[in-house]
């Protein structure tokens, strides 16, 4: 007798320690956005098939994970950004339907980690695109994260809450950017924090301008015992093409020249000050390093460590 394939994959949660703070990475699911070429609009699509399959990755199709980082400072509890949401006119309705796509997962990933949504204490938002600002409220517009503050830039918040720019808009997802953000954003209007005017976060938790993807990007520092976290938000859509080309314009770049700029400069720091990384889009849950090459970087994954409560230090030069 054979026994049946399972249906159900992982639970979707692990935990690790960073310092003194416990750090919780959900998913939100994966997200396929379509023909790799498609979203490196200014690179050799032989170019990216040879990458792509060095990796041994699809080349006609490429999926981006959704890594949503939970930190508990012991002081207060910050979610990273909350992924696309279950709303059914922007979040289920723009990343569901694709094959390999999966979206929404986050809060009942959040609750089988032992963590209650009403519990969080910040949202800290990297930007207001769809991927990471469009989990704050549900079908019916209420708050997702009712006991929340949301971090975000006064720039970022304004730019996408302006629909007078959806007719500047080429596509209808794209204007779906602006009415989504204004959707998820604007019921959390007497709880919005803008971070140029007071980057740290919460106590150990700094913002940092880190603009050109959009207008307002911010990355976050995490800090404890000597120790640094950056949650790189969208500086990197992908762990292979975005690190290997640092210098590739990404499709949904606000300002592709500044976004590939930025992104140098950042990753280059990261690499020789050897600060952890939390990638949003890299493959799950995200955790590693980056080493600085010839041409671009490499991103070292870092284990989780399923037999202990705390991660190794990693020592430095």
């Amino acid at each position: 007798m054979t026994a049946p394939f399972q249906k159900h994959a992982f639970a979707g949660w692990t935990r690790f320690h960073h310092g003194d703070f416990q750090c919780t990475v959900v998913t939100d699911g994966p997200m396929n956005i379509g023909s790799p070429a498609n979203g490196f609009p200014n690179a050799d699509p032989r170019e990216i098939i040879e990458l792509l399959a060095s990796a041994f990755l699809p080349t006609d199709s490429m999926t981006l994970d959704q890594n949503l980082l939970i930190v508990n400072t012991g002081r207060n509890l910050v979610l990273f950004d909350t992924g696309c949401g279950v709303n059914r006119a922007f979040g289920k309705s723009s990343f569901g339907p694709q094959i390999g796509s999966e979206v929404g997962r986050a809060i009942p990933n959040m609750r089988a980690a032992g963590i209650d949504p009403e519990e969080i204490d910040v949202v800290a938002l990297t930007h207001a695109h769809p991927d990471h600002c469009w989990g704050l409220v549900d079908d019916e517009g209420n708050r997702l994260y009712p006991n929340a503050k949301i971090a975000i830039s006064a720039i970022d918040y304004n730019y996408w809450t302006d629909l007078s720019r959806i007719p500047e808009a080429s596509t209808q997802h794209r204007k779906n950017h602006f009415s989504g953000a204004c959707y998820n954003l604007l019921p959390y209007g007497d709880s919005l924090i803008f971070i140029e005017d007071n980057p740290e976060v919460v106590p150990g938790i700094r913002a940092i301008a880190a603009t050109g993807h959009s207008p307002g990007h911010y990355v976050y520092a995490i800090q404890s015992l000597g120790r640094t976290l950056i949650n790189i938000g969208d500086l990197s859509h992908h762990h292979i093409l975005l690190l290997k080309r640092p210098h590739w314009e990404f499709e949904f770049d606000y300002d592709p020249i500044k976004a590939a700029e930025t992104r140098i400069w950042h990753f280059d720091r990261i690499a020789q000050e050897r600060h952890s990384i939390l990638a949003c889009h890299f493959p799950f849950p995200g955790l590693g390093h980056l080493r600085k090459d010839p041409s671009g970087y490499t991103w070292v994954a870092t284990p989780i460590d399923l037999g202990t409560k705390t991660q190794p230090s990693v020592p430095t030069c």
